[in-house]
């Protein structure tokens, strides 16, 4: 073990006595803490047995606005279905917030991140949100201090959506500087930080020595070579030292799915991509007979890829996930082809068949599939089959990938791409773009909602797959919030990789 692990080890023996308070006030800080800086994982039991104490409190002994909504959110980011009725008792006579919050600006932060956890029944915390984001705002207009940085990082990207490893790394430099700040947690926070960054930083390069290997780079010149951008994307959805050989498969299998991709939006004849869709319902990719090179080069790959991954299960004692592998795969290529079918004879789909088609296409059903095949051990084979009917939480967070995707990505529009739902949307309904985008947001909001509904009181079972559709749907809000940054990487997106993989915490 090394002096920093050493130290790392001696700081979490530290911070576990730190739970032993009995103050509500310090048990929810320190949980918070923990969370905002990343470093949550190594306490995992500690804060499960510490969020059991913060829902036994009786709630309406708290006067204090900041931390009601601090322990609702704690509660519900745990699955607890705390009812929003707990700020009930900070309206007014009239049924609204009372003005003297709007100065109280710790409470407003947390009123607002809060509120991100609502679902699509719950009005008052709708209130809640315009409530504080319009205070907020204002805040930010006069330029009032402190909390100037918090809370425009708030508005940006709340705590509740945001990727959890650069949402501590943007928080880290915050913390230590804030007169807050517990020195144990700060150091703690930095040192592990750092260490991560060191085994995130040998993995990327595991996966760009696995992808020149592979030599599709070579040989396919057309498409889209996102090695560090896809090894990004896995990193939010697993950061941890444990899930690291799950973290490479999935980059893995971004990189390909990438390149997938391409070969039916902008490459492949619909003669040959029916051939090339004949070979995955067959799942022989031997059998390539009729196919061009590009393509017979692509499946060899693939086919490889798919060998680690049985040899992966293998090993694990879940050998038979690869049928659900297999068949939560096949959908995705089916609509890939229906929507070079629409290109190839120009027809026009309407708004709900678009979307029946697209959800799919997005990837996300597969790769959530996927993501629970390969972390999940005691996976049962009913639980395995009700996810290939696509439930309700993976909807929903395909519905979130394929629209945010839509609303900023030129780059699909440039080339001849099947029309997106922000175009169709404008045809079907006759609206103008900013009434299209309106009700594509609303529809991103209110996915958003189901997400946060199905994430409360789950199913044992189902608790891996609500977490995997929440992290992958952070990701979305990451690289399509404002812009495609993953099909146009030079901007935001290269600045996130170099601050998750590149530049160090200093001191």
């Amino acid at each position: 073990m090394s002096a920093i692990e050493q130290r790392i080890e001696a700081l979490k023996k530290e911070v576990k006595t730190m739970f032993s308070t009995n103050d509500l006030a310090e048990k929810l800080t320190l949980v918070d803490d923990l969370h905002r800086l990343g470093i949550y994982y190594h306490f995992e039991d500690e804060i499960r047995e510490a969020i059991r104490c913060i829902n036994d409190h009786v709630d309406y002994e708290i006067s204090d606005i900041r931390l009601v909504a601090l322990r609702f959110r704690l509660l519900r980011q745990e699955g607890y279905a705390v009812s929003p009725g707990v700020f009930s008792k900070f309206k007014d006579s009239e049924g609204k917030f009372k003005q003297e919050l709007s100065y109280d600006v710790e409470g407003l932060l947390q009123l607002y991140q809060a509120s991100m956890l609502g679902t699509n029944d719950e009005p008052i915390l709708e209130e809640a949100m315009d409530f504080a984001r319009g205070h907020m705002e204002r805040m930010l207009e006069v330029g009032e201090e402190p909390h100037t940085a918090q809370i425009r990082r708030a508005l940006e990207t709340p705590f509740h959506r945001g990727m959890r490893r650069l949402e501590a790394r943007l928080y880290i430099p915050v913390y230590a500087k804030s007169k807050a700040c517990n020195g144990i947690l700060s150091e703690l926070a930095k040192l592990d930080f750092n260490h991560l960054q060191s085994i995130h930083q040998a993995e990327i390069q595991s996966v760009s020595v696995w992808w020149n290997e592979m030599g599709l780079m070579n040989n396919l010149s057309f498409f889209r070579d996102r090695v560090a951008e896809c090894y990004f994307w896995s990193l939010g959805v697993w950061f941890e030292p444990r899930y690291s050989t799950e973290r490479l498969f999935i980059a893995k299998l971004l990189n390909l799915m990438t390149v997938l991709d391409d070969i039916y939006d902008a490459y492949g004849t619909v003669e040959e991509l029916q051939l090339f869709t004949n070979v995955f319902e067959r799942w022989d990719f031997q059998d390539v007979d009729g196919l061009p090179d590009y393509m017979r080069i692509f499946l060899n790959v693939f086919a490889g890829f798919m060998i680690e991954i049985e040899e992966e299960l293998r090993k694990k004692g879940t050998l038979h996930h690869k049928h659900h592998i297999i068949e939560s795969f096949k959908p995705l290529v089916r609509a890939y082809f229906q929507e070079a079918i629409w290109i190839g004879t120009g027809y026009k789909p309407k708004f709900e068949e678009y979307l029946n088609i697209s959800l799919m296409s997005s990837a996300y059903p597969m790769l959530i599939s996927i993501s629970l095949c390969l972390m999940a051990k005691d996976l049962r084979n009913d639980t395995l089959d009700w996810l290939l009917t696509v439930p309700k939480i993976v909807k929903a967070s395909a519905m979130i990938c394929r629209l945010m995707d839509d609303i900023v990505s030129e780059f699909e529009r440039q080339r001849n791409h099947v029309d997106s739902s922000l175009e169709i949307c404008m045809r079907d309904e006759g609206i103008t773009e900013q009434e299209a985008l309106a009700k594509l947001n609303k529809m991103v909001e209110d996915a958003w909602k189901d997400i946060n509904k199905e994430c409360l009181n789950p199913f044992p079972s189902r608790k891996h797959l609500n977490l995997l559709a929440l992290k992958f749907n952070r990701m979305i809000e990451v690289i399509y919030k404002h812009e495609d940054s993953f099909t146009n990487p030079d901007g935001k997106m290269k600045e996130n990789i170099a601050l998750l993989l590149v530049r160090p915490i200093e001191d």
